[in-house]
């Protein structure tokens, strides 16, 4: 009973930190968030880098420039965080909408909102995937009714994310990670 309530704690707090995330506004402006640049090569045509070879095979692309957010809180970017670690994935495609590293304590933190086209059960599968076989220990899963959870560690660092559906049918990922 314990560990359900602890879990049921942990996506409120997950929760709560992605709806901040998404509508925090510290009341200063911000420059606004870069435009993603659109690619060279259409996706699948047959260039074979890694990013394709990787990417989901549902809607990978680039994410409509509206999904991004304009105006960012003080201190946040709209960027992957410099302290994040190298062997949390990044999903293929993704945009960050925004992200902030920190120290709590003498620990490195980071948190960081990706944008995508695809759909959150492709997103689920693909961290559920790319997390257990690069030796990460996956502590709770849940493909909840709309909503995705993972908390997974590897000794060193724990990572807790959140897949959320959006209304074009793409998700949003937040990802807590703490090292």
């Amino acid at each position: 009973m314990d560990r359900s309530r602890s879990y049921s704690s942990f996506l409120a707090a997950l929760a709560l930190v992605g709806f901040l995330a998404v509508a925090c506004d510290s009341g200063t402006q911000e420059p606004a968030a870069p435009t993603p640049a659109v690619p060279a090569t259409a996706p699948g045509d047959g260039d074979g880098d890694a990013a394709s070879a990787n990417a989901s095979p549902a809607t990978s692309g680039v994410v409509d420039p509206s999904r991004l957010p304009t105006d960012l809180p003080e201190g946040v970017t709209a960027a992957i965080p410099d302290n994040f670690p190298q062997d949390v994935p990044i999903y293929p495609g993704a945009e960050p909408a925004q992200g902030k590293g920190a120290q709590l304590e003498g620990v490195p933190m980071s948190a960081v909102q990706l944008v995508t086209r695809d759909s959150p059960g492709d997103v689920y599968s693909f961290y559920l995937d790319k997390l257990s076989s690069s030796g990460w220990q996956i502590e709770n899963s849940r493909d909840l009714d709309r909503n995705a959870a993972i908390s997974a560690s590897n000794g060193r660092c724990s990572v807790s994310l959140l897949v959320s559906p959006t209304s074009d049918g793409g998700s949003d990922v937040f990802i807590i990670t703490e090292c």
